[in-house]
């Protein structure tokens, strides 16, 4: 049988208001107040700058709504640099841009392999991974929002992984299918077709998502975790990035997708629907702040090599959660102008305020529908960020203007 995807493009009014939305979300500045307090000298030096550059990224649209906001804040606060608006085009075109140097950073929710280099690069046989450092930027959860025509209910609908596994391999068709029914019991659900919705680009939340299809339903789902664009059920639809999801799901009666866990708080319109998913502990929860940390803090040592937050134990643990990443070069830099920014600005963006009141990335990502980095992963960051060297092999990332 020949497989049908409609593929739309994310320029939509949905896409339009994650940005307007994301932009607006600043929290009030401390301008360049002093982060002494804070007993952190990067920190307190990473608004000094001795020369004017300017940066910009592409990639993960996990990372999107983060990444605008956070962009603002630190304009704001940081003479002599500016950061181009970040391109949210996906993880896998994310790490082909950083490959080429198209941009000083590739954002991926899943960390860029040798086998992602040779994949994405010609000339990736004469580059190594090792010439590469991945930055933990943003912890954050899939959600999985849904459109049925006509359901009056206000208690969210109950999905088991080996469910969502069925349903994405065209095995569950029909919304009142006795699966579906019978873990909602209370909810008169339509005699429709399952609209599934999916990305259409190669995909870090489509990683996080299938990994949790594979480490919770491993009978159901037997394929591994992947960016790579799923195979969907006839009539399935395939959006651009997150935003092209979120609005096909909430243009698209009877659909049901996943996005990150942040265009459902930017986009109200989604929240008439979100599933409540079954986790380790066979609990069923909606999407939250605290129950994405609870799944992180059952896996505290991640590191780029083993980064995924799998099927995790605990009552209050959302069972969908993952961390999004910067992708730099470990030397190599544009500049070392360029360089200083980039690491100053990835290590402000890496880490939570001082105590003197200073606003910092992790704080903007509160305000995003992120967890701030746990304490340990922040100082992965800065601890990753102290090997990018500069021209002469010398640190970039320094107490002082750099």
């Amino acid at each position: 049988m020949r497989i049908h995807r409609t593929v739309r493009l994310a320029l939509t009014t949905t896409a339009v208001a994650v940005t307007a939305l994301s932009m607006v979300a600043v929290p009030a500045l401390a301008g360049t107040r002093s982060a002494k307090t804070s007993g952190d000298p990067y920190l307190t030096a990473d608004n000094r700058l001795n020369k004017s550059a300017t940066i910009g990224g592409a990639g993960s649209t996990f990372a999107a709504p983060l990444q605008n906001a956070a962009q603002a804040a630190y304009e704001a606060r940081t003479p002599n640099a500016t950061i181009n608006g970040y391109q949210a085009v996906g993880s896998g075109t994310g790490e082909s841009d950083i490959l080429k140097k198209v941009v000083d950073w590739g954002g991926t929710d899943v960390p860029m392999s040798q086998t992602d280099i040779y994949q994405k690069e010609p000339s990736g046989f004469n580059i190594r991974a090792s010439a590469f450092l991945e930055v933990p930027i943003a912890l954050g959860g899939v959600a999985i929002p849904y459109n049925i025509s006509g359901l009056n209910s206000k208690t969210p609908l109950t999905f088991t992984a080996s469910v969502l596994a069925g349903i994405y391999e065209g095995h569950i068709t029909n919304w009142n299918s006795s699966a579906i029914q019978g873990l909602n019991p209370k909810v008169k659900l339509p005699d429709s077709k399952i609209v599934v919705v999916a990305r259409a680009d190669s995909s870090g939340t489509t990683y996080i998502f299938t990994n949790f299809l594979r480490s919770a339903a491993p009978k159901v789902w037997t394929t591994q975790p992947s960016k790579t664009p799923l195979t969907l059920p006839t009539g399935g639809v395939a959006g651009s990035g997150n935003a092209g999801v979120a609005a096909d799901i909430e243009n698209t009666p009877n659909s049901i997708g996943y996005v990150e866990y942040s265009y459902v708080l930017l986009n109200p319109s989604l929240l008439k629907g979100v599933a409540a998913i079954v986790n380790k502990a066979g609990k069923a929860l909606t999407p939250s702040l605290a129950g994405i940390a609870a799944a992180a803090a059952a896996k505290p040592n991640i590191t780029a090599a083993n980064f995924s937050i799998d099927w995790q134990a605990g009552p209050i643990a959302y069972p969908i959660a993952g961390y999004t990443w910067a992708v730099i070069w470990r030397g190599n830099q544009t500049s070392d102008a360029q360089g200083t920014l980039l690491v100053k600005y990835l290590d402000w963006l890496s880490h939570s305020g001082a105590v003197d009141g200073t606003t910092a990335g992790q704080d903007v990502a509160a305000l995003q529908g992120y967890v701030p980095l746990p304490a340990n992963i922040q100082a992965l960051a800065r601890a990753t960020l102290l090997k990018v060297t500069g021209s002469h092999g010398q640190v970039l990332l320094t107490s002082n203007g750099g």
